[in-house]
């Protein structure tokens, strides 16, 4: 049976907006405060975090946790808790652009990128990225892709 996985409009807006560089830290950039801002922006009717500070996520607010939660859940087991794999075949997901992420996990749903089961050392199998990206909404996605962005390298 074949996959058939349809683009929703508003994962193609925020796809093409974040390639045009329109992205959710311009707009908070763009804004003159003397103080951090603590809000959410629409994109192509997802909601994107910006912070007005250098790491552009609040890593105090209610919605961080949110996605630190979703992130702990659906990526830690195998690219590492602060986004840093722990296998040489698994790629780092700290640092990473945020519209490459999002063009790599719709290529997941679409299956243009498909990949075979994977066992772990006991021969049990692991969800591959085509299943976790099933389960992931475009909203979720586009935190991920965010959160991820914003984790630092060390």
């Amino acid at each position: 049976m074949k996959y058939t996985f349809k683009m929703t409009t508003i994962f193609k807006i925020t796809l093409i907006a974040s390639l045009l560089g329109v992205t959710p830290l311009s707009f908070a950039a763009a804004e003159e405060t003397a103080s951090p801002i603590d809000h959410h922006r629409h994109m192509g009717g997802h909601m994107h975090m910006s912070q007005g500070n250098d790491s552009g996520m609040d890593v105090h607010s209610e919605r961080f946790a949110v996605i630190k939660k979703l992130a702990d859940k659906a990526c830690v087991d195998c690219h590492g808790t602060t986004g840093i794999s722990k296998t040489d075949d698994t790629p780092n997901l700290a640092g990473q652009e945020a519209i490459y992420f999002c063009k790599t996990m719709y290529d997941y749903r679409s299956r243009a990128r498909n990949l075979p089961p994977i066992k772990d050392a006991d021969g049990l199998y692991l969800p591959n990225m085509n299943e976790v990206s099933d389960k992931l909404t475009d909203q979720q996605i586009v935190d991920l892709s965010e959160y991820y962005a914003h984790l630092r390298i060390q």
